[in-house]
């Protein structure tokens, strides 16, 4: 049984700091996407009730919510170690216009 696992790898891989490191950020970034949740469902709440009262939603918090999305999505590649590019604030902040399927900047109301 002891054929099947290297102990001096294993030993090596429990002892390496980077591993360790990247740990630590797991829980920084895990603890950062809950409250991204957060605040999506309040960016939805006050998009709805703009909506509901203003007769339209705030394009400005419209772009700021497809900018979560994208460092949700960027935070999701982190911690699933699809990327080791580690995401704001380590990294800019996303920062794109919203645009429709045909890439033209979108009028959001």
């Amino acid at each position: 049984m002891n054929d099947l696992i290297d102990e001096e790898a294993l030993k090596k891989n429990v002892k390496d700091k980077d591993t360790w490191l990247r740990f630590v950020y797991l829980v920084v970034f895990g603890f950062a996407f809950y409250l991204t949740i957060i605040l999506t469902f309040a960016t939805s709440i006050f998009q709805f009730l703009a909506k509901l009262f203003g007769g339209h939603s705030f394009v400005g918090l419209a772009e700021f919510g497809a900018n979560l999305a994208t460092y949700q999505a960027q935070v999701t590649r982190y911690l699933t170690f699809s990327s080791d590019e580690k995401p704001f604030p380590f990294a800019p902040f996303p920062a794109e216009k919203s645009k429709d399927i045909d890439g033209q900047a979108k009028d959001i109301s």
